[in-house]
């Protein structure tokens, strides 16, 4: 399971001038005990190897002792942490081992919402940079927010950041969407929601509006420090900026924002989603990898890159996700999703069909039967819906 160190314990071990930190010597030991040694101070730290180099040495504590293995010899040969800035092959041989040879597990947590999200964006992974954008009204917030209690209720501890909306506006239509069905329609039941909705791993940043990035950073690396917290998603970038700079200044001060949370994910171990606005001289057509607000930097820093479109008009309620960058794997790809106001949420769909339309000639009708059949598999219908009795083309629908 999930490895984690409760804030009482650290306390407790505040008076210890030396601490030994013994996991299992395997890719998720390593990447654990590399965390807890940065939470108690990497200067005061062992790291004990129970393998001691040997692929088949014991894994664990409990197997060294169950081989009648000398505990105190292995303790003896506890290294500190490497220099976080400096590794020998020997260092990643477990990790490149693991990838290898699990490459289902490094995908990371993968949505149970969404099983089509999966094939495209592979996981949420730590250590990476998410920006998700869309047109202002295209529901960033709602998917987010849906996507992100996904991966919740999968263990995944998550920070909420919404500069945009109130927390308990934002934890109403959550609670909606954990329960599936609008609880404001029942209020005898929520009570019972409440309670399940507590359990989570859940947290939210007490910030609205223009906030100072330091300041957000400083709350964020709490959050880690105290709560495990794997997940954090800053809602939007454009409101916990504004009054921030003026002019092209804005521009500086985003993409120094940007920076400041590509680099946090790295040094942290954290997958940060940042929700962005696109340009507003941005037709929907149009919309691209270059239509997010900004300098290019937002997206050159980004791992992945997901834009949220309207697909049909605008009383339509199907979207679409469509991944334009993905440093992981260079997989892209669309998935298509349908609001449903009963849970306030999305549900997938298949991709809406394409009609290719073709031209009918009043000639037509005297098609060979070979030549109908090609008719109607281009057109996506029945010969006979395309024509009238004239030979005329029928409009398409």
């Amino acid at each position: 399971g999930p490895y984690q160190l409760p804030l009482d314990a650290m306390r407790a071990l505040e008076r210890y001038e030396r601490v030994y930190v013994w996991l299992d010597d395997n890719h998720q030991g390593a990447a654990a005990a590399e965390l807890i040694t940065r939470k108690l101070g990497v200067d005061r730290c062992l790291v004990v190897h129970t393998k001691g180099g040997d692929p088949q040495g014991p894994k664990s504590a409990s197997i060294a002792l169950a081989r009648g293995l000398d505990l105190t010899s292995i303790l003896e040969r506890s290294r500190p942490v490497q220099h976080d800035k400096v590794l020998d092959f020997s260092a990643l041989r477990e990790a490149v081992k693991f990838e290898v040879t699990n490459p289902d597990l490094i995908r990371g947590v993968e949505s149970t919402d969404l099983p089509g999200w999966n094939a495209s964006f592979k996981g949420l992974r730590p250590g990476e940079l998410t920006i998700l954008s869309g047109a202002t009204g295209s529901g960033k917030t709602t998917v987010i927010s849906q996507m992100s209690l996904d991966f919740c209720k999968s263990g995944v501890s998550t920070l909420w950041g919404s500069f945009e909306i109130p927390n308990v506006r934002l934890a109403t239509r959550m609670m909606s969407q954990f329960a599936k069905r609008d609880v404001s329609k029942a209020p005898g039941d929520i009570d019972y929601w409440s309670q399940k909705f507590e359990q989570l791993p859940m947290y939210f940043l007490k910030f609205h509006g223009s906030t100072n990035p330091d300041t957000v950073l400083e709350t964020m690396r709490h959050a880690v420090y105290a709560y495990d917290v794997k997940h954090i998603i800053i809602d939007n970038l454009q409101f916990m900026m504004s009054m921030q700079a003026k002019g092209m200044d804005k521009y500086d001060a985003q993409d120094a924002a940007i920076a400041t949370f590509r680099q946090f994910a790295t040094d942290e171990g954290v997958h940060i989603t940042v929700v962005a606005h696109l340009r507003k001289d941005q037709p929907a057509s149009d919309v691209d990898i270059n239509s997010i607000f900004g300098s290019a930097k937002v997206t050159q820093e980004a791992d992945n890159v997901v834009i949220l479109q309207r697909h049909g008009n605008s009383d339509s309620k199907v979207r679409c996700l469509n991944v334009l960058k993905n440093r992981f794997d260079g997989t892209l790809g669309k998935v298509y999703i349908s609001y449903n106001p009963e849970t306030l949420g999305f549900t997938e769909i298949p991709a809406p069909r394409k009609r290719k339309s073709i031209k009918i000639i009043k000639s037509a009708v005297r098609l060979s039967m070979a030549d109908r059949l090609v008719a109607e598999a281009e057109a996506g219908g029945s010969f006979e819906d395309l024509i009238d009795e004239q030979g005329n083309e029928r409009p398409l629908r």
